[in-house]
């Protein structure tokens, strides 16, 4: 048996923990979320200090905190998004998709309050978190959209699903600017995808055992 050299751990969960994410301004904040159906916002260190982030009917499956660590975003399975403060430690507002159809990621832009989720129903959302509004839906997935992020110049979004293609969207118009499939590209779905830091490349991985790098510039 291996010993535990844990610095630290935090045992306020009930059921498997499945997000994680720490404060990109604060070292010793962190989030987590489960199949508990609850997020807990907690600090590294200090067994009283913190916050079980309630309202979920499902799985939290995914968790993340805004670039200035202002706010922070709990998805789940009940297809609804909580976000709070994390200075206050209050709900600030929810965001909802299409009905019953949970969400498997979420990510914030680089550089402001806007959200995008892919989500079981094909789509991927966004909100402006700021003010608890829906933006734009950018349709064209055939399956569940696994995987996402914006462009690290927050200028593009890209997109991987289980249909095996990997999409680029235009935020404003919501506008897929590339589909990439076939031709030796993934022929099983994709699980998990990068974006280089220039904003130029795609790096995805599949359920076909592969990783391909995409230029986001071609779709190639």
């Amino acid at each position: 048996e291996v010993e535990d050299h844990s610095t630290y751990a935090f045992h306020g969960h009930t059921d498997e923990v499945f997000a994680a994410a720490c404060s990109p301004t604060d070292a010793s904040l962190v989030i987590s979320g489960g199949k508990d159906d609850r997020g807990f916002l907690w600090r590294i260190g200090s067994a009283q200090d913190f916050q079980e982030l309630t309202g979920h009917g499902d799985t939290v499956c995914t968790v993340a905190f805004s670039s200035d660590g202002k706010l922070v975003a709990c998805g789940s399975m009940d297809g609804q998004i909580n976000v709070w403060n994390t200075a206050t430690r209050t709900l600030q507002g929810t965001l909802e998709g299409s009905s019953g159809s949970g969400f498997e990621w979420l990510r914030w832009h680089p550089r402001g309050n806007l959200i995008i989720a892919g989500s079981e129903d094909c789509n991927v959302w966004m909100w402006n978190a700021d003010h608890n509004a829906f933006l734009n839906t950018f349709a064209g997935h055939s399956s569940t959209v696994t995987c996402g992020d914006f462009t690290p110049d927050g200028k593009l979004i890209c997109s991987g699903s289980d249909d095996a293609t990997l999409r680029i969207w235009e935020p404003k118009s919501a506008q897929c600017r590339h589909v990439v499939r076939g031709h030796g590209y993934h022929t099983q779905g994709l699980t998990c995808l990068a974006i280089t830091p220039d904003s130029q490349s795609i790096v995805s991985g599949s359920e076909d055992n592969s990783v391909h790098i995409v230029s986001i510039n071609s779709g190639q």
